[in-house]
């Protein structure tokens, strides 16, 4: 069922399709720009070239901060799911403030690198955490990872 509030109606959207359902929203409102319009349709790793990824590493955010070190730790092993738990472990930070982390990394990404996708995918399964019953686990493919080391290891 649809909430409707003066001009705009709220639907639900599963989690895992939010930034592109926002993306595709500033799309149909006019805001796109060109090189938004650009990325539709490219791959993570069509996205996220060196220069792109050597302009993320160079944020000053906190949160983006955050979400360099969570790439770090996802760049480690290419292709493996990392769960929050083991992530907030690694990181030494609370469950808080990783998705408050991500949450702003989202609104980065779309204001200063024109709506592009996390570098990394997710998924959500059963937790192993017996705390949780289900949380989100977090990869970053071989060409991204290898890029993002290669940047990390200039710095």
């Amino acid at each position: 069922m649809l909430q409707q509030e003066s001009e705009y109606v709220y639907v639900p959207v599963p989690r895992q399709f939010v930034t592109e359902v926002q993306a595709y929203v500033v799309q149909l409102s006019g805001h796109a720009t060109a090189e938004s319009d650009a990325l539709v349709g490219e791959t993570l790793s069509e996205q996220w070239t060196s220069e792109v990824l050597q302009r993320l590493a160079e944020t000053r955010l906190s949160s983006t901060q955050s979400v360099s070190r969570l790439l770090d730790v996802l760049a480690e092993h290419p292709g493996d799911y990392v769960s929050t738990t083991r992530l907030v472990e690694l990181l030494d930070i609370d469950r808080t403030h990783l998705r408050g982390a991500l949450s702003a990394f989202s609104r980065h990404l779309n204001k200063h690198f024109h709506g592009r996708d996390w570098p990394m995918t997710w998924i959500e399964q059963l937790s192993p955490s017996p705390a949780f019953k289900t949380e989100f686990f977090y990869t970053v493919d071989a060409a991204i990872a290898q890029r993002w080391q290669e940047i990390r290891a200039e710095a």
